[in-house]
């Protein structure tokens, strides 16, 4: 059957006089290009499906996203804002953030006032857990906001937990809005990771990375 002549000229017929490509050739590629197309939303979709959210819409505004198939929303605990938990094999995920009232400070937040409040917090971590060894610290950015990183490692052998504590605050010289953003990961028995569970922990620090000031709904 022909193309109706108000349909005339056919892209392929188009393509073959510019550039000297057979209109049957110019059709297969058309639909090469859209079984790509397809497979790439076969392919995307899901994982745009599994990115969860945590919106607070109050003051300390923020969001944090995660992978909603690893881990799930639970009620934050006293003094919390938000709560994550999941699990994997062996090793068990909590995530949580708390607001934070740190000291007046005129100027310099990030290099001035945090590292000295780090300190201060380090010694709390260590008299409140057994077997407190102190792995990292840093100054660290989340996105826009600044802040420091403290990570350390608790636990007896067969049971460790690797905690990361994010301290951040919105703006370099303000104080205001400080949040606490807890990873706590528990492994039972050896340490050593399979490739999935690594996985799974690169997964845990993402979202605790993920968090970002404001609730970005306008």
């Amino acid at each position: 059957m022909g193309v109706r002549p108000e349909f005339q000229p056919t892209l392929p017929a188009l393509v073959r006089r510019r550039w000297g490509v057979r209109e049957r050739t110019t059709v297969v590629l058309i639909v090469l290009a859209l079984l790509a197309a397809v497979a790439a939303l076969v392919l995307v979709r899901p994982r745009v499906d599994r990115i969860g959210k945590v919106v607070h819409r109050e003051e300390p505004a923020f969001t944090l996203e995660y992978r909603n198939d690893l881990f799930h929303e639970v009620s934050p605990e006293a003094g919390e804002l938000a709560r994550l938990e999941g699990r994997r094999g062996r090793q068990s995920v909590e995530i949580s953030v708390r607001p934070l009232e740190l000291p007046e400070h005129e100027g310099d937040v990030v290099h001035a006032l945090l590292p000295v409040y780090a300190s201060g917090h380090i010694r709390r971590l260590a008299a409140e857990h057994d077997g407190f060894e102190l792995r990292g610290e840093n100054r660290a950015r989340l996105r826009e906001a600044p802040g420091y990183e403290v990570r350390f490692r608790t636990g007896p052998p067969g049971r460790r937990t690797f905690g990361n504590d994010l301290i951040v605050v919105p703006d370099e010289e303000e104080t205001e809005g400080a949040l606490l953003i807890s990873l706590r990961r528990e492994i039972e028995g050896p340490v050593r990771l399979s490739g999935a569970e690594e996985e799974f922990a690169d997964l845990a620090t993402m979202a605790t990375r993920s968090v970002r000031y404001g609730t970005g709904l306008g």
